[in-house]
């Protein structure tokens, strides 16, 4: 981008840096150094002021690398100088500190296993009192259970406080639903799925990701509003809190204690990158949510100046999402480009964005230029892995999976090979059995009955969510399978249901095999997925993913597609073993997020993926997306 080095700090974070406010709230633009102001404000307040006690905290555990990241580049201080914790991790501290135990659930397939338990308590007590019951009820059992819908609606019970609100309105509950539009049936459920989880004695069971905020915010709640808090009064310092745009109700809540009862409070968030579902969606002035939670006299900074880009992606960005950025260096050459196509022209106009990008000269002792495409979603990978490596591009995903070793593609693969009209001879990689293994178990575990007794006492059966199948060293199962497609096929034959689709799928005639892309999207392969005890959204994400999947290997035979697979990969890892550097890295905006890149594409940008809607949380991923780039940024639309 330029010759100059990076100038900490700047103009306006010495504004925020030099403030002696006791709560400061700071609004800042990507790239505007908004976590580097809370490192250098530690050290400060620590070397300088004399603080003993500071807290710093993020939202997300990403948040937290980040600033770790931060206090080690630009300050003196190691994190064990401080505190360092999500607020999650806070709230089970202060729950462990008050006595109780803070149990966390295993997995989230348990949790699936034990929704559905509750699922099933609710109707019993339904049938007890059906006569007395509204006809919200009998629509929402009318329906199958849809696990996902549920799992939404406790996220956003929980982060909005939900019956904190019901108890402010004076209305009954079902009154509430009604007049909010709320499905009466999903907030029964969640009543029977805390009953269960709480127990007879209100010591929780277990706790899940969100449960420990929700808990303590639940106890905030209870006081009035002027009460402090012992277990969050004058603990700290000082209080240094990132990621302020991720908060949701209840994380407010105990924000509101921390900010008034800790010696020095600062904030800080880039309030256009909330992309989590439930947090406080802040565009402009509407900030004031959070400002209700902190101390009358908080002042206010603002952090416009861009480190990050220059001048020609600010303007794009401003006119796109009506911000104000400034960039600090004005010269910068870096530069922004609109370019148009369908899935498959984006994905060749990136093959030549590539290749101008690595064709960059460069100083024999630096590293060639690398090319990092920002996607939406993973499954929009596997169109791109299959064609930059048949392109010969050795390219790195980035905090997710290659597409051929998510557990779903896996366990697809490995049916591929065992099927009758395969001849076996393509080398699945241990990597990839042992991706197909752990998918089998998961996607074909099932739970016994619950006792009904347990259930109708307010007790979950633990007992009844059974075990994943004896054979679950899946990295022995897969040393064991390279090569072997006939104990392939004794190990599906081990786990699988006699009669279940996957063994129907599997005893198809050899003539199937004439073409993969059909078999991917196979009526018996998506009723495989159906069938398995996992949520609405991860079946959606399955079935998305075989859709991709579909799409690079239609028209080929199973033989030829598990062929061409083999050699990509043992592309890839003789490209590991030579320690080659990638010069092109996938990776999603949720990963994105944080971190910053020299060059940066993103591809099939449109209604479906990114919306332009103001309002919508997908605007806000493609504006993490594009406030990724340093030097130079692609956007590719669908026409």
């Amino acid at each position: 981008m330029n010759a100059q080095p990076r100038i900490y700090p700047g103009i306006d974070q010495n504004q925020a840096l030099n403030s002696e406010s006791s709560s400061l709230l700071i609004r800042a633009l990507a790239g505007t150094g908004k976590t580097t102001t809370l490192a250098i404000k530690a050290a400060d307040l620590i070397h300088t002021k004399g603080a003993r006690s500071v807290l710093m905290l993020a939202y997300s555990d990403a948040g937290i690398k980040a600033i770790a990241a931060r206090l080690t580049r630009f300050t003196t201080l190691q994190p064990e100088d401080l505190q360092l914790l999500t607020l999650e991790q806070l709230c089970a501290q202060i729950i462990s500190e008050q006595g109780d135990p803070v149990p966390l659930l295993a997995s989230g397939l348990e949790k699936n296993l034990l929704i559905e338990q509750a699922y099933k308590a609710l109707t019993q007590r339904i049938k007890r009192h059906a006569q007395s019951e509204p006809p919200e009820l009998s629509d929402y059992f009318a329906r199958p259970l849809d696990i996902s819908a549920f799992l939404a609606f406790e996220a956003q019970a929980k982060q909005r406080m939900l019956e904190r609100s019901i108890d402010d309105s004076g209305l009954a509950a079902l009154d509430y639903c009604r007049e909010n539009a709320l499905d009466y049936g999903l907030y029964r459920l969640l009543q029977s799925y805390e009953r269960l989880r709480l127990g007879p004695t209100q010591e929780p069971l277990f706790y899940a990701p969100g449960d420990c905020t929700y808990a303590l915010a639940c106890q905030i709640a209870a006081l009035d509003f002027d009460a402090i808090f012992p277990l969050l009064h004058q603990r700290f310092d000082a209080v240094l809190f990132d990621e302020l745009q991720d908060l949701d109700e209840a994380a407010l809540l105990v924000l509101r204690h921390l900010a008034r009862g800790n010696g020095r409070f600062i904030g800080v968030g880039d309030f256009n990158q909330n992309i989590l579902p439930g947090a406080s969606c802040i565009f402009g002035d509407s900030a004031q949510r959070i400002l209700q939670e902190l101390p009358a006299d908080t002042a206010q900074v603002t952090l416009n100046t861009t480190y990050r880009f220059g001048p020609v992606i600010c303007q794009e960005l401003n006119q796109r999402f009506g911000v104000k950025f400034d960039a600090h260096y004005p010269n910068a050459t870096a530069g922004f480009e609109h370019r148009f196509g369908d899935d498959d022209s984006c994905a060749r106009q990136l093959l030549d964005i590539h290749a101008a990008v690595a064709g960059l000269p460069h100083q024999p002792q630096d590293r060639p230029a690398a090319l990092h495409i920002i996607l939406r979603s993973s499954e929009d990978s596997v169109l791109l892995e299959w064609l930059f490596s048949h392109e010969g591009v050795h390219y790195a995903c980035k905090g997710m999976q290659r597409f051929y070793q998510r557990r779903e593609i896996a366990l697809v693969l490995a049916m591929l090979w065992a099927m009758k009209g395969c001849s076996g001879d393509a080398l699945l990689t241990q990597g990839i059995l042992n991706s197909a293994a752990e998918g089998l178990m998961r996607y074909v575990r099932h739970a016994s009955p619950p006792d009904q007794d347990l259930l109708a006492n307010g007790l979950f059966d633990m007992q009844a969510l059974g075990d994943t199948p004896p054979e679950s060293d899946t990295r022995r199962i897969a040393s064991e399978l390279i090569g072997q497609q006939q104990a392939m096929r004794r190990f599906f034959a081990s786990i699988l249901t006699p009669g279940s689709a996957a063994t129907k799928l599997l005893a198809l005639p050899a003539d199937q095999c004439a073409d993969a892309g059909q078999l991917c999207q196979h009526p018996l392969l998506r009723q495989f997925f159906a069938q398995a005890p996992i949520s609405q959204e991860e079946l959606r994400q399955c079935l998305r993913s075989l859709q991709a999947l579909s799409r690079i290997c239609t028209g080929l035979s199973v033989d030829e597609f598990l062929g061409r697979l083999s050699l990509m990969v043992q592309s890839s890892i003789v490209q590991h073993q030579r320690q080659e550097k990638p010069s092109l890295q996938l990776l999603t905006v949720e990963r994105s997020k944080g971190h910053e890149f020299e060059y940066v594409a993103v591809p099939f940008v449109d209604a479906r993926h990114f919306s332009s809607n103001a309002s919508d949380s997908q605007r806000n991923m493609l504006y993490v997306a594009m406030t990724r780039a340093k030097k130079r940024l692609w956007v590719l639309e669908r026409r």
